[in-house]
């Protein structure tokens, strides 16, 4: 279907947002196919915004913030739609993995000129996600990390707030369990992976990708400072990955269960504690525009 429109969903509360050269570059694509910016006020407004524009397939719903915004539109976009990215945050990791440019201007071209490529969504308890879900840890520093010093430093205020969380947080037990017959196992801790970045330039999950129809798993045995830097440093590239610690896993489904409330992240946004989820790839893939 040829697009008639782009429909750009704003978050003007993204770190790197600026609202005049989003428009300077908007203008320059308007010309050539009809875009209108959509500022967005929240969360729940994004995702409302993006099942309404979508709902007709031939408009472009682009999502222009950090990956929270674009996992926002992603839970609004219609199975017939198509999402554009245009990268404005902290880290902007689907926007790196998928190679979109990281400035407007050229973010803005790729929407005119990019190619629709099949996507796969992974899902958890029915909410969506794109790059990265997290059971623990993690989730419980993204929950916790200043808004103010992630706006004033970036990515850094999350190793601030790892180290913090680091001191005090116990991990719960958790069970997985595999619609496949896989075995199940327990561990602490675990990155879901739908694609190889997480938080930029670390690779915990290097082998994923992101149109094989798999989920690909990491999940630390024991969770404590020890086995969590071996992990680390496997995800930096700079040693082996800890088999004594962790495993690696991947499965299209599979069940989780918590001895006690575990808090969890999609795409970065952190979600308050429960005790059971269910992991699985969206049978339908979305349409994303690539370079």
């Amino acid at each position: 279907m040829v697009p008639e429109k782009i429909f750009i969903l704003a978050n003007l509360q993204a770190r790197t947002q600026n609202r005049a050269d989003l428009e300077q570059a908007v203008n320059e694509i308007n010309g050539k196919l009809p875009t209108e910016i959509v500022y967005t006020s929240s969360s729940d407004d994004a995702i409302e915004k993006a099942k309404q524009l979508s709902a007709n397939p031939a408009n472009i719903v682009a999502a222009c913030g950090g990956d929270g915004t674009v996992n926002s539109v992603l839970q609004g976009i219609s199975d017939q739609g198509t999402l554009g990215i245009i990268p404005s945050g902290t880290a902007n990791v689907i926007a790196r993995e998928l190679g979109i440019p990281l400035n407007f201007r050229d973010a803005c071209k790729n929407l005119l000129t990019g190619a629709v490529k099949k996507v796969d969504v992974g899902l958890c308890n029915g909410q969506r996600f794109l790059f990265v879900a997290g059971t623990g840890y993690d989730a419980q520093v993204a929950g916790n990390v200043s808004p103010k010093l992630k706006q004033f430093l970036g990515k850094f205020a999350y190793h601030i707030a790892s180290v913090k969380e680091l001191l005090t947080y116990k991990a719960p037990e958790l069970t997985f369990t595999f619609s496949d017959g896989q075995p199940s196992v327990t561990g602490e801790f675990a990155i879901i992976a739908n694609m190889r970045r997480y938080g930029g330039d670390l690779f915990f999950a290097p082998q994923a990708r992101y149109d094989d129809g798999i989920l690909d798993l990491i999940v630390l045995k024991r969770f404590n400072p020890r086995t969590l830097l071996r992990l680390f440093n496997f995800a930096r590239k700079v040693a082996p990955f800890p088999a004594q610690d962790a495993w690696q896993l991947r499965a299209e489904s599979f069940s989780v269960s918590a001895d006690s409330d575990c808090p969890y992240q999609l795409d970065g946004e952190a979600y308050s504690g429960i005790k059971t989820f269910y992991f699985s790839v969206k049978k339908q893939k979305i349409n994303l525009l690539i370079p």
